[in-house]
């Protein structure tokens, strides 16, 4: 799918592309090279959670508009929504990529403040060292299993057995990150050089986490946090490089997507939920973010 001249990149296109796969499901994708993938367009973003592993060589790559160096040893974390632009490969590199879809994230991920928390830390810092005590740890026994699971002959509980794997894997993962947080934090509190753009943008992120969608205006939060929205959208583009709106939106949606999804209630009623005036207003907005009316997303078959 393109939106102007950024393609978004989804777990569908990793199947019908060319590239070398390990492994590929409607959740989950493992690539071993980069050769004809969707990673070759000049800019793209992220409609899966990407991580991908640097084995040799380096890459060099802009994420949301800043540089980094994958070098041998290194991964990079990508959030859904994540810009990718610039890519350059070494002559000899060597990568494997794992894809998860938003659906998989949806399922396995609570919205709570120690989510968004870890999500602020993966947006701020992208890239990550493995080191040998972390490869030869828990992850490094996940690694082996899927591998053994994706060479092994398939049977009636294969796709079942993978996502619990990678269910697993991503779990200790989030885990792993949010120790590295809370580490980080005690350092960071015991001193006062704190930026204040960062910290706004937590306390932003937690009153998002809270408000479950139910506020949708950029003044509603600036009042929350004492600024006026003005600044508070200068703060928070500084902070991650998009607008408070797009944050908000982009929240609700997720959780009006859950909540036709699992809920029972009617439309009417859940329009009435995330204080809509009324079923005609919520029905707009759920076709302006989604393409599609509230019915036909509900009714609309997952794959």
């Amino acid at each position: 799918m393109e939106k102007g001249n950024i393609k978004i990149v989804e777990i569908t296109d990793f199947k019908n592309s060319e590239h070398v796969l390990d492994y590929v499901d409607n959740d989950f994708v493992i690539i071993n090279s980069l050769e004809g993938s969707p990673y070759n367009e000049d800019t793209i973003r992220l409609g899966c959670f990407l991580i991908a592993i640097c084995l040799e060589g380096c890459i060099q790559l802009d994420v949301n508009y800043r540089t980094y160096k994958l070098q041998a040893g290194e991964l990079l974390l990508g959030l859904p929504n994540t810009i990718i632009s610039h890519t350059m490969l070494s002559p000899k590199y060597k990568v494997r990529l794992a894809g998860f879809s938003t659906r998989f994230l949806q399922r396995i991920i609570k919205m709570e403040k120690e989510t968004w928390n870890t999500a602020v830390h993966i947006h701020n810092n992208p890239v990550k060292s493995v080191s040998d005590e972390e490869d030869n740890s828990v992850f490094g026994f996940y690694r082996d299993l899927i591998v053994a699971k994706i060479n092994d002959e398939p049977h009636c509980y294969h796709r079942e057995v993978m996502q619990h794997l990678f269910s697993a894997l991503f779990c200790e993962m989030l885990g792993q990150l949010h120790k590295e947080i809370e580490c980080s934090d005690k350092s960071d509190r015991s001193r006062e050089n704190i930026k204040q753009v960062n910290y706004t943008l937590r306390k932003f992120m937690e009153l998002l986490s809270r408000d479950k969608g139910i506020h949708r205006s950029v003044s509603y939060f600036a009042n929350e946090l004492c600024y006026t929205p003005k600044h508070f959208s200068k703060v928070i583009k500084q902070a991650c490089g998009r607008t408070p709106l797009d944050l908000i939106n982009e929240t609700t949606v997720e959780h009006i997507k859950y909540r036709l999804k699992r809920s029972d209630k009617s439309i009417k009623e859940i329009a009435e939920e995330f204080n809509f005036p009324n079923q005609s207003f919520f029905g707009k907005y759920v076709k302006a973010h989604l393409g599609t009316s509230p019915a036909n997303y509900r009714n609309r078959k997952e794959e």
